[in-house]
């Protein structure tokens, strides 16, 4: 009974390792996002409706939130593939390391591409914004659809990451 009561055990472990089967779920906030099995998932995301006009239309905005809980980002349109977006980046965290020169590189899932996407020189001051200990504006272009790694380095140290969902045109 112990011998089968191991193998099951194994079995289980075994073929949920093998999966590589794309899920979704969604969080406390009944925020979408998508999760692969193998390690990969798109970061969660707090989405807060915002009123812009006077006939009440409105519009999403949407943060998502960094892998370490010290960084997150501002999107104001979704990641599509070739085209350029302005992204804003919140980072929590002490001075020294903050004020390093900054950049951002992009893994993609699909293809291992890596690719520099986006670098600024060293900061001579932190700019806080709505909580933030610092906070820098970018502008993000990927060339591959699918789910993209982001890793955010101050200096030579990897800060943390964020996963986005890259959509085809």
């Amino acid at each position: 009974m112990k011998k089968f009561l191991v193998f099951i055990i194994c079995l289980i472990i075994l073929s949920t390792a093998c999966s590589n089967k794309d899920t979704k779920g969604v969080n406390s906030n009944n925020n979408v996002y998508a999760e692969d099995i193998s390690g990969w998932s798109e970061s969660a995301t707090l989405i807060r409706k915002i009123a812009t006009t006077e006939n009440g239309d409105t519009e999403e905005s949407v943060f998502r939130i960094g892998d370490n809980g010290k960084l997150g980002i501002g999107e104001y349109g979704p990641f599509i593939t070739g085209k350029s977006q302005k992204y804003m980046w919140h980072f929590w965290g002490n001075e020294k390391t903050l004020l390093k020169p900054f950049k951002v590189v992009g893994i993609s899932k699909d293809s291992d591409t890596k690719i520099t996407l986006f670098e600024l020189p060293k900061s001579t001051s932190l700019a806080p914004v709505n909580g933030a200990s610092h906070s820098l504006p970018s502008t993000l272009k990927l060339p591959e659809p699918g789910l993209w790694k982001l890793e955010a380095y101050f200096g030579e140290e990897l800060f943390g990451s964020i996963t986005v969902l890259v959509k085809d045109k």
